[in-house]
């Protein structure tokens, strides 16, 4: 089989509800956006970087640091459905999601979003998942957790604490991280899919695809991924990027590119 080109689209707006203008607050030297973008722009799986957007100053930003960006439009409730819209003006075989708010992504963490095509080309979806290692993350709403088959493969994802332990056990508990990669096709065609009834109760619009019978691959990643939801997590990222040597040598990476 011949090589597949990947993309990897940013998915951003203004507009969040918790953290409005998130994509552009400034964390050190630059702002959020352009810490995910260049992040990705490292990462050598990777054949191309967008930013998908509905705003222009999220285009403008990206464009004069000399990236590409393309406008989508402002309707999108789901951030698959906008990437999904962009991915109609891009060439591309494979497409990795990046949320535009994980300023501290490890580079690496996206090879193992690639890798699972490679390794079978039947696989539709992939979703990169992470050990909840703490209660409070384990209540915690904001985070979705992900339930395992044997197979490697979603079972289902929920906002709810599980799996509910009755029986003492060693069973690992994961969380989904927000990076996931579709095969471009499937990617067209889980957004023309009836949304779920699931879907829209947990707010998890993965579910849909498991809801029509499709599956994903789980793709566990050893490193959890800390995204920032609230202003206050901006202090968190800058801190994390001061404090950790590994954070720091990426960081300088990135201002120069």
């Amino acid at each position: 089989m011949s090589q597949r080109k990947v993309i990897a689209v940013i998915p951003a707006r203004m507009g969040s509800s918790r953290f409005p203008g998130k994509p552009l607050a400034q964390i050190l030297d630059l702002p959020m956006i352009e810490h995910v973008r260049r992040r990705v722009m490292l990462c050598k799986a990777i054949d191309e970087v967008v930013v998908a957007t509905c705003d222009q100053e999220i285009v403008d930003t990206v464009r004069e640091a000399g990236g590409k960006a393309v406008m989508t439009a402002d309707s999108h409730e789901r951030c698959t459905d906008r990437v999904a819209e962009a991915m109609q003006e891009l060439n591309g075989d494979i497409v990795v999601i990046v949320q535009g708010d994980e300023p501290l992504l490890m580079p690496i963490a996206l090879n193992h979003l690639v890798n699972p095509f490679t390794q079978d080309p039947t696989i539709n979806c992939v979703n990169l998942i992470s050990k909840i290692t703490t209660p409070e993350d384990l209540a915690d709403v904001d985070i979705v957790k992900a339930i395992l088959a044997e197979t490697g493969d979603v079972m289902y994802f929920t906002r709810a604490a599980a799996p509910y332990q009755r029986v003492e056990g060693q069973r690992p508990m994961f969380r989904q991280t927000g990076l996931s990669a579709f095969s471009h096709s499937f990617l067209t065609e889980f957004t023309a899919l009836t949304p779920t009834q699931l879907e829209i109760i947990e707010s998890v619009d993965f579910l849909r695809i498991l809801g029509h019978g499709y599956k994903i691959r789980a793709s566990i990643y050893g490193n959890r991924t800390i995204g920032v939801d609230r202003p206050d997590d901006v202090l968190t990222v800058e801190n994390e990027i001061r404090d950790n040597p590994e954070q720091s040598e990426i960081y300088n990476r990135i201002m120069v590119l």
